[in-house]
């Protein structure tokens, strides 16, 4: 039965969501998106704000796959792993365990934890867990996205459920642009004139359409009437007039795997490339005291490990205060020293940072 099937995938997305904020790769979350140090942990990679390129590749490597999905596989994100459908589905699971009077408001119920547990997974996705624990309810902007978005959550699942799918899902849109004829999806098998009339793929469809009538836009995939035709026509020994059909073995599929493994192997390959350090330096300005220049420094570090750089400057030129700069491992330090001439007035700063293993020379000019 798809029905066991979909249960053991969605059991398992819900599992994974749940469970990767968790997991912690050289001491950071595996994928988080740290809003105040303006960057993105990805599985022990960290991707900077400031390298746009790297989003650009992300993007287009995202929509070559969910352009690639949707012309092999159809709407089998919908039926399969939507949230929209499985959160739905598994209150609808746990209600059944109720008599059938209260399975209606026990569904209601039980989508009240759940929704609160999903609104609580996506804060984590943003903040550590354990900081989400201790500062639920001390932070009032922590608290105010927990409640608006379990209140949105519950909302778009329990109030608006499959009528979402059905009308303004833009996935469905994106469907209707990319699929063709050869795309796998339910269908009807309309060259067979022996259906048994039972109705009940139209009854137990979760969208409400009846699939005899050939494909529909509103179609989640989810087979749930092949499910249904199947325990009929079961019982009579035929095979069921309901079914996926297509197929990914085509010429478009071929292109649209190795197009994907492209972009991916693209942002891959240039996420792996990231320096392990990097240093920039630029003027800043002219402090209160004559001869002097101000400059800003930014060191951004992916290393596992602290390590300290230490500033110098060539020619008739001094940096006042402390030269060392401390950078925390996956941090950037941001900054601002003192150069000032000793003798004459240099067209510009040879600036030298070394440390460990690494050594950068950068110039800048002295107005």
């Amino acid at each position: 039965m798809w029905k066991n099937r979909r249960r053991v995938v969605a059991l398992l997305g819900g599992a994974a969501t749940l469970l990767l904020p968790f997991l912690r790769i050289r001491g950071e979350s595996a994928f988080r998106f740290d809003i105040p140090a303006l960057r993105f942990h990805f599985f022990g990679a960290v991707l900077w704000i400031d390298e746009f390129y790297l989003v650009l590749l992300a993007t287009l490597f995202l929509v070559v796959l969910t352009l690639g999905i949707t012309v092999l596989f159809g709407r089998v994100w919908c039926g399969w792993l939507c949230p929209q459908t499985v959160i739905a589905e598994v209150a609808g699971w746990i209600a059944s365990a109720f008599p059938n009077r209260f399975r209606a408001t026990g569904r209601a119920v039980v989508l009240v934890p759940l929704t609160a547990l999903i609104s609580l997974s996506l804060l984590w996705y943003f903040v550590p867990p354990v900081d989400v624990w201790r500062n639920l309810s001390r932070s009032p902007v922590l608290l105010g996205f927990f409640l608006s978005q379990w209140a949105v959550i519950y909302g778009m699942v329990g109030a608006l459920g499959t009528r979402f799918c059905r009308t303004a899902c833009p996935y469905a849109m994106l469907q209707n642009v990319v699929a063709d004829g050869e795309t796998i999806s339910v269908a009807f098998d309309p060259a067979r004139a022996d259906c048994l009339r039972c109705d009940r793929c139209a009854r137990v469809c979760p969208v409400g359409i009846d699939i005899r009538k050939g494909e529909q836009r509103e179609c989640i995939a989810c087979a749930t009437c092949i499910d249904a035709c199947r325990e009929v026509t079961g019982r009579r020994g035929i095979d069921p007039f309901i079914a996926y059909r297509g197929t990914v073995r085509r010429g478009k599929a071929y292109l649209v795997a190795g197009g994907t493994a492209v972009a991916g192997l693209v942002f891959l390959i240039a996420l792996w490339s990231q320096p392990d350090l990097a240093f920039a330096v630029q003027w800043d300005g002219k402090p209160a005291m004559p001869g002097g220049n101000l400059y800003r420094y930014s060191v951004r570090s992916n290393l596992g490990e602290p390590v300290t750089l230490r500033l110098s400057v060539d020619g008739p030129v001094r940096i006042l205060g402390d030269p060392r700069i401390a950078v925390a491992p996956r941090s950037r330090v941001t900054g601002v020293v003192a150069v000032a001439a000793s003798t004459g007035a240099p067209q510009e700063v040879r600036f030298t940072a070394e440390g460990g293993r690494f050594r950068f020379v950068r110039k800048a000019a002295f107005p």
